[in-house]
């Protein structure tokens, strides 16, 4: 019997190229996999728990105000069971064709990008938990179409789009690309180096 894979994706840094006025320079789309998702979302459950957080509580890597709630909660990611994917994007390096896409088509861009460095064995009939991307409805059909569009074998057998907010293993995904954002833009690797182990590469995009 085989074992059902899902995954989760979501980004951190902005898509704004207006570096002068706070853009950020990098960009991270990071995927998430595991075979144990009820006990990933469950772990960060019980830190809300022990935290005396609101049931409703968001975890997010730039929103945790606190460094205490921040190492916290990555000491509970280190003993989760998933493993992680991450694309590293130097958004000033980037070419005009790119440099101008719809904010859509940069999004998927990335994260088809990112999906290819996944062994296609895993992804076979596995589930993909995308956040929904600037309330984009038909994020789901529109992925499909830019895996065809670029003729990249589809193998999911679902793809579904969540709020962050209603999705821990989405946020799993946030904390993850927010480490590695953190690391590369402010030289800071506390987050990162604590769920190194989980992560089967990091990338760099490279035009």
């Amino acid at each position: 019997m085989s074992t059902t894979i899902t995954f989760a994706g979501d980004e951190s840094g902005d898509l704004s190229f207006n570096f002068g006025k706070g853009a950020s320079r990098y960009y991270v789309m990071a995927v998430i996999a595991t075979t144990e998702s009820q006990k990933v979302r469950q772990a960060l459950a019980d830190v809300r728990k022990e935290l005396n957080l609101p049931t409703a509580y968001e975890f997010g890597f730039h929103g945790m105000s606190s460094a205490a709630i921040r190492q916290r909660v990555f000491q509970a990611l280190r003993g989760a069971d998933f493993e992680a994917w991450a694309l590293v994007v130097d958004k000033t390096t980037l070419y005009e064709p790119l440099r101008y896409m719809k904010r859509l088509d940069f999004y998927l861009f990335f994260v088809t990008e990112l999906l290819q460095a996944i062994p296609a064995e895993q992804r076979e009939k596995a589930t993909l938990i995308l956040d929904e991307f600037g309330g984009e409805p038909d994020l789901p059909l529109e992925f499909r179409r830019y895996m065809k569009r670029r003729n990249i074998p589809r193998h999911f057998a679902r793809v579904l789009t969540k709020r962050s907010k209603s999705e821990p293993l989405i946020q799993v995904a946030d904390l993850i690309a927010g480490s590695v954002l953190r690391r590369d833009a402010h030289r800071d690797s506390e987050a990162f180096d604590m769920i190194r182990a989980k992560f089967r590469a990091v990338l760099e995009y490279h035009p």
